[in-house]
C-alpha cells in the first residue's frame, strides 16, 4: 500500500503534467480554477494537499476523471 506521501506526490504529478499538456502556465491555471499561483505551485511540488473542493475544481479544469471506487466523482 501507498503512503500517504506517495499518493501526494502521485496527485501532484498527475495535476503538473495535465497542466503542461494543456500548454497552460501556473498562474492561467490558478486563474482559471481561482487559486493563487503560489497554491498551484505548492500542490505541484506536494507541499499542500488539495482539499475536496479543490481536487474537484482542479479535476473539472483539467478534464481529468476521479473516482473512487469503481464511482466516477
Amino acid at each position: 500500500m501507498s503512503t500517504i506521501e506517495e499518493k501526494r506526490n502521485k496527485v501532484s504529478s498527475i495535476i503538473q503534467t495535465a497542466r503542461v499538456q494543456k500548454g497552460w502556465t501556473q498562474s492561467e491555471l490558478g486563474e482559471r480554477v481561482g487559486f493563487s499561483r503560489n497554491t498551484i505551485t505548492r500542490i505541484e511540488s506536494s507541499v499542500f494537499s488539495p482539499n475536496a473542493d479543490q481536487l474537484y475544481m482542479l479535476a473539472e479544469c483539467l478534464d481529468l476523471t476521479l473516482k473512487i471506487g469503481n464511482e466516477e466523482i
